[in-house]
């Protein structure tokens, strides 16, 4: 009985080896392709669909915990290996932010020269006038007065007398007030709202045109006021009120050369009537309150 099953793992290593040892590759791709084609099908008519996602569902989360462990070690290795590295690092985003804030504010400023340059050259397309570009650096805080201190003075041909104009979008360029005294990089302008403001005018009415006194009337709870008109002249709302350039042949208690004539000034709001003379409200064409940027006419006899 011990021959006999002493005897069984030999036979069976001879019934084995009687299978060709090169066939056993062939069978087993052969189970694989059918396996393979098995699925396919399955998969094609949805019946594994199901398993599939499920599977997908249960090794997301891992390939998610490795993939962020991958992230973290490439940080690792690029990181900063010292305090020094870091400080360095730290130091130099601190400089290029510097830079980009440097940059990004003489941005800022060329396009606002480049605004104001490009509004001073439509002016001077439509008046014959020779303009210098001015900030308004300060504004008086004396209640008594409406003047501005402007950056601009005599090395930049400023002079006493000379005409300062303003614009607001949609409304024409129009007079805010006269050089009234300069320095060497700054200037005084009284504001033609002030009420020691006198300006010679002209009242555009149809093809008619008058002549009149402008005078500034903030103090007086005004803003501007026509006077000194002749009755038989007409006047309406809504005419417009320029300069008439007469205003260094009056007598002007001021050091004031002769403004331009033609600039615009006002509007007409309402007009009364006193004696052989009229009187209108007038409306600025430009609020001197309300400007930031201003161009004084250099050219006094345009």
């Amino acid at each position: 009985m011990h021959d006999f099953f002493d005897d069984i793992p030999a036979r069976l290593r001879r019934d084995r080896s009687n299978t060709p040892a090169s066939g056993r590759p062939f069978v087993f791709a052969l189970v694989l392709c059918l396996v393979a084609g098995v699925l396919i099908i399955l998969d094609r008519q949805g019946v594994i669909t199901p398993i599939r996602l499920l599977i997908q569902q249960s090794v997301t989360p891992a390939a998610l915990v490795l993939t962020n462990l991958r992230d973290q070690a490439a940080d690792l290795v690029g990181s900063p290996r010292s305090a020094a590295d870091l400080r360095a690092q730290v130091s130099a985003l601190e400089q290029e932010n510097s830079q980009l804030k440097a940059d990004n504010l003489r941005l800022q400023q060329s396009q606002v020269e480049n605004a104001s340059l490009r509004q001073q050259l439509q002016i001077q397309r439509e008046q014959p006038w020779h303009l210098l570009g001015a900030e308004v650096a300060v504004r008086s805080s004396d209640a008594g007065r409406r003047v501005m201190t402007i950056a601009r003075g005599t090395t930049d041909g400023v002079r006493a007398g000379m005409a300062v104009i303003g614009q607001h979008p949609g409304d024409p360029a129009a007079l805010v007030g006269i050089i009234e005294s300069t320095g060497a990089h700054t200037a005084e302008v009284l504001l033609i709202t002030d009420f020691s403001s006198q300006v010679s005018a002209h009242i555009i009415h149809a093809a008619q045109s008058g002549l009149g006194l402008v005078q500034g009337q903030w103090q007086q709870g005004s803003r501007l006021r026509l006077v000194q008109v002749d009755r038989n002249t007409l006047i309406a709302r809504g005419d417009a009120v320029v300069s008439a350039g007469l205003t260094g042949s009056m007598r002007i208690p001021l050091d004031l050369a002769a403004v331009p004539a033609n600039i615009p000034i006002g509007s007409v709001e309402t007009v009364s009537s006193s004696g052989q003379e009229q009187s209108a409200e007038l409306r600025p064409f430009v609020d001197p309150d309300q400007v930031r940027y201003v161009w004084v006419i250099l050219n006094q006899d345009g």
